[in-house]
């Protein structure tokens, strides 16, 4: 499905000229796959995601709602290794899934931690209880990114060029009230955080990262994050301004905002020099009036990113738009390179009803409410 598996190198017609190089980046929410589905064979949710990635065989894959069974084993009885991102391709994607498929494997992973299920020990949603105890509600409610468990709703990244581990940037612990003119909630009704809440409030509900892949001699960012819905709140709007602050974060980020700070302690946004993708469910569609428009003040309209060939899918259009990438309608997944970057080809996996090629419209909705979105991108080394 998508045109690239490996990379291309065209000759310039002069010395001067650069070699392309071009590679497919994928990002796939597969909605709360967790560590019993992947860490054994047979799970019919993780076969049929597995088929839709052997379909478009990305180069670059970012996978959100992913169980990061590392934080996940500090409080269950969970396996702690390989980690669900390994446990998933040698399971699955190592495996064809269908006659006419093949194996894809991944060599390079990153799996960071997230900041779901991770307990603030803070009374966050205001019930008059510090719930400390995990796999309810009401201590997701209180953990920094809701989750009923460390982990639960994690992301990772897959990869078949070198990550530059030495390189990695995380952004999990930066605290909400450290964004000049954020939209941060202050002693409000409903949801909202008191002085002391905000001295400790991290911005990221999962995590914000920059990962550098390797592509021939040339780098590319990847940033991964996956923004808290901008619902199960009141007229604070208390989840709908998280989620704008941490879709601003990766705008400021790729700008070089020298407010922005990372686990390590260094500062500083990206280099203007630097290539990037950015990729992850960022839960905010386009004039999403919880999210503040984030989406489309931040990525649409964002000279910093490259939006001149947005994936569309038939699927979508008879859904209502050829852009939408969720079955509740929405436009909340992207593939965005930075504007030194060609989008070659790309495309949202989601077959019109009418076209049941191998089973993959059966599929894409086994796996998920939401469809993998890929790019096949060229840059220049």
């Amino acid at each position: 499905m998508a045109g690239t598996t490996a990379l291309a190198t065209t000759a310039g017609v002069t010395s001067a000229r650069c070699a392309e190089r071009t590679a497919t980046f994928a990002t796939y929410n597969i909605e709360d796959l967790t560590t019993e589905q992947v860490q054994s064979t047979g799970d019919e949710q993780a076969a049929a995601a597995a088929r839709v990635i052997q379909e478009v065989r990305p180069d670059v894959l970012a996978l959100n709602e992913l169980v990061n069974n590392v934080q996940e084993s500090a409080v269950r009885d969970v396996p702690r290794t390989p980690t669900n991102a390994r446990a998933f391709i040698e399971n699955y994607l190592r495996i064809p899934q269908r006659d006419g498929l093949d194996s894809i494997d991944y060599e390079y992973i990153y799996v960071p931690k997230s900041n779901t299920g991770v307990h603030s020990g803070m009374d966050l949603d205001n019930n008059g209880t510090i719930d400390k105890t995990p796999g309810d509600q009401t201590y997701g409610n209180d953990a920094y990114g809701f989750g009923r468990y460390p982990g639960q709703y994690a992301l990772a990244i897959a990869s078949r060029y070198p990550i530059e581990k030495s390189a990695l940037r995380s952004f999990r612990t930066f605290r909400w009230m450290d964004m000049p003119d954020s939209e941060i909630v202050r002693e409000s009704e409903g949801m909202s955080l008191t002085d002391e809440e905000a001295e400790h409030f991290r911005l990221s509900s999962k995590t914000h990262v920059d990962i550098p892949v390797t592509i021939g001699e040339h780098t590319v960012h990847a940033l991964l994050a996956h923004p808290t819905p901008p619902v199960f709140d009141g007229p604070e709007n208390f989840n709908g301004k998280r989620c704008h602050d941490e879709i601003r974060l990766m705008a400021d980020y790729v700008a070089g905002a020298d407010y922005i700070y990372d686990d390590s302690g260094a500062c500083g946004g990206l280099s203007e020099d630097a290539s990037y993708v950015l990729l992850g469910d960022m839960n905010a569609a386009p004039g999403n009036e919880e999210s503040l428009d984030a989406a489309g003040t931040y990525f649409l309209e964002n000279e910093n990113f490259n939006t001149r060939r947005l994936p569309t899918s038939p699927g979508g259009a008879q859904a209502g738009s050829p852009y939408l990438t969720a079955e509740f309608g929405k436009q909340v997944d992207y593939v965005l390179p930075s504007p030194d970057i060609a989008i070659r080809n790309s495309a949202i996996v989601w077959p019109s009803k009418n076209a049941q090629k191998n089973g993959l419209s059966d599929d894409v909705q086994t796996a998920s409410d939401h469809r993998l979105v890929w790019a096949d991108i060229t840059s220049k080394a």
